[in-house]
């Protein structure tokens, strides 16, 4: 393996659906830099931009956000790594909402 590139923490939790390509998968981890979709069997390939749909997993919030994402990796029929195009304001905020709702319990 090589040098660790990501500056970004990545977190199991929350779980988020991500619809790509109107396919549902859930996300194995996330961080602010994008998405890792467990899953995944479509056809995207590496460098390709996707929008797509991203909910938070939680039967107390109904949090939803459409963005775009670049893919970064594919393996095919395990994983789909997703990268934020860019991270907006209202991207942050979606995320500190979905994290935030968490725990409210």
């Amino acid at each position: 393996r090589g040098k660790e590139r990501r500056k970004d923490r990545r977190l199991p939790l929350p779980i988020f659906s991500v619809r790509v390509d109107g396919v549902v998968y859930h996300t194995m981890n996330w961080s602010l830099g994008g998405l890792l979709v467990e899953g995944y069997s479509g056809d995207r390939q590496s460098g390709d931009t996707v929008q797509v749909d991203i909910k938070a997993k939680d039967a107390t919030a109904d949090f939803r956000m459409r963005i775009n994402v670049q893919v970064i990796r594919v393996i095919p029929g395990e994983t789909l790594a997703l990268q934020f195009e860019a991270m907006s304001p209202a991207l942050y905020e979606f995320f500190e909402r979905c994290f935030a709702a968490r725990f409210k319990r």
